[in-house]
């Protein structure tokens, strides 16, 4: 069968393209994931976030590395390989970005996607429990709610935040971002609420629509300089299915640049390594990989007073009880309930780290999460100058790309993740954590010096899970897409995912994911772009 559209990867971007694009039921619609149902009880429930991380059919199990400023690490990168994608997968935390990030955007070549650009297309995809103002949306797809961060050591971190001079701001998806924060989540009703459910769920039932799940893209067939269909694997047999008006590649900053490359779009050099015929030059394919990199700064603190009080066996059953019977308590919490976004340094016009607050310390013993009686801050840095790439091992699909975030390259890179550590310890200092505070776990207080404080970074950075830029969209030559995600190389073929972020946003990013599906599925159907936004933000003095 021809399709209209064809779609790789049923993630946070391909699962509103499927809804959108087969809105027109004289279009048939094409969505090919390499992942199984979405239909679980782990991926449901928030609470079980930990043991969906570690069920290895849900995901690619890509490792980056050796990174060579890590002393030749690798670090384990979560990428959801199921329907929903990453969004049935992570941590269900909704941050948008900082309005500046998208202006930024446009003051690099791109202005239609400055922040007023982009805010209707914010509000066009939610449905905030806060409800609708000029910020946020009221009927959207994608339902968020506040989280109820009821528990005393929230109360203590937003406290604490205030005593050291940092504003609380009332919602930092809307006028202002910066300061401490109650978090917002991707939760509805105490369920995850991924973009298969928003999106993909409701459709269905089109009978214009067709999903392929546990089916592999071998590679996008291109003749003629343009894209024509796909190869793909289903059963442990091959065959190639057309399109006769585009293919867009929603596959992820890791699988879409692998995608282009196994079709012969790439660098030349690169390509011909691996005895693949050239079909586009795109030097630029895999390049630019960002992400935000980070440590855990790690507190003990009573038992009573810790979240893990609540979470021995008793609690652990009651919690999935009072879950199952009516989707509340613990069970209905990603517990990361309190954050911030703050900046390490005056000469920053927004911030540049990002803290994510757990009522808890965990580590992994064995392969197992063991959580012990105390507190962390997860903080990453949110616009590293560090870049890395994504290659091929070789020209087998089924095998993993070569992934290398570079972290660290940067020496301003370690200073500001130095000056984060130092950040949350003066935080921690504040009085209101004066009836908590206990020992301090990681970095400890023995590391104390700059010197000693970037050996522990250095042997603790971890990744927040959110790769981008490996096929950057922009006005100039080396850029792979166009301001419409248009791939520059080849005629008939878009990218809407991650990896075509200009830079990546200060924030998690499956909402500006997500609002990059809904603002390009107008360009691609040739509707109208909604009218761009009055709404103002916030600017530092």
């Amino acid at each position: 069968m021809n399709y209209g559209y064809i779609i790789v990867g049923a993630g946070s971007a391909g699962c509103i393209l499927a809804a959108r694009l087969s809105e027109d039921p004289a279009v048939k619609v094409l969505l090919v994931e390499a992942g199984g149902s979405d239909r679980s009880l782990i991926i449901n429930m928030p609470a079980a976030l930990p043991f969906v991380y570690q069920k290895a059919k849900l995901g690619w199990g890509y490792q980056s590395g050796p990174e060579p400023h890590l002393d030749g690490r690798t670090i384990d990168e979560k990428r959801g390989r199921v329907i929903g994608g990453s969004s049935s997968i992570n941590a269900m935390i909704y941050n948008r970005g900082n309005p500046m990030d998208f202006d930024g955007w446009a003051e690099d070549g791109l202005p239609d996607w400055s922040f007023s650009h982009c805010l209707p297309y914010f509000r066009r995809m939610e449905t905030f429990g806060g409800g609708a103002d000029p910020w946020r949306g009221g009927d959207g797809p994608m339902h968020i709610s506040r989280c109820k961060a009821e528990h005393k050591l929230y109360d203590a971190f937003l406290r604490g935040g205030e005593q050291a001079g940092f504003p609380v701001t009332p919602d930092h998806n809307g006028y202002q971002q910066e300061g401490l924060h109650v978090a917002q989540s991707f939760i509805r009703d105490g369920q995850r609420w991924s973009s298969a459910k928003g999106y993909l769920h409701p459709a269905g039932n089109r009978p214009n629509l067709t999903v392929l799940s546990n089916t592999l893209v071998n590679k996008i067939v291109i003749e003629n300089g343009a894209a024509v269909g796909i190869e793909i694997v289903s059963g442990g047999e091959a065959r190639v299915v057309m399109c006769d008006r585009e293919v867009v590649l929603s596959a992820g900053a890791f699988n879409t640049p692998q995608l282009l490359m196994l079709s012969g779009v790439g660098d030349p050099d690169e390509l011909r390594r691996h005895g693949i015929d050239l079909k586009a030059e795109a030097r630029q394919v895999g390049r630019n990989l960002e992400n935000h990199p980070g440590v855990n700064v790690q507190y003990a603190t009573n038992y009573e007073d810790s979240l893990v009080s609540e979470l021995n066996l008793f609690g652990q059953a009651k919690l999935g009880a009072q879950w199952l019977l009516t989707k509340k308590g613990l069970g209905a919490t990603n517990f990361f309930e309190t954050g911030a976004f703050l900046r390490t340094r005056d000469d920053l016009a927004f911030p540049n780290m990002q803290f994510e607050f757990l009522p808890l310390t965990r580590y992994v013993n064995n392969g197992k999460l063991v959580a012990i009686p105390g507190f962390q801050f997860w903080m990453d840095l949110s616009r590293p100058e560090s870049r890395g790439s994504v290659t091929l091992r070789s020209a087998n699909p089924s095998e993993a790309p070569s992934i290398v975030f570079n972290h660290l390259a940067s020496r301003q890179d370690l200073k500001d993740l130095v000056a984060g550590v130092r950040l949350a310890r003066n935080l921690i200092s504040q009085p209101a954590w004066d009836k908590f505070r206990g020992k301090e776990l990681a970095p400890g207080l023995d590391a104390q010096s700059d010197a000693d404080l970037e050996r522990f970074v250095k042997a603790n950075l971890g990744s927040s899970y959110h790769p981008a830029g490996t096929c950057r969209m922009g006005a100039d030559d080396d850029a792979v897409v166009d301001s419409e995600a248009r791939v520059k190389a080849v005629r008939r073929m878009r990218i809407v995912d991650a990896s075509i972020m200009p830079r990546v946003v200060t924030a998690n990013l499956s909402a500006a994911i997500m609002m990059m599906a809904e603002k390009l599925s107008d360009k691609i159907v040739g509707k109208t772009a909604l009218a761009p936004s009055e709404a103002g933000y916030y600017r530092a003095p």
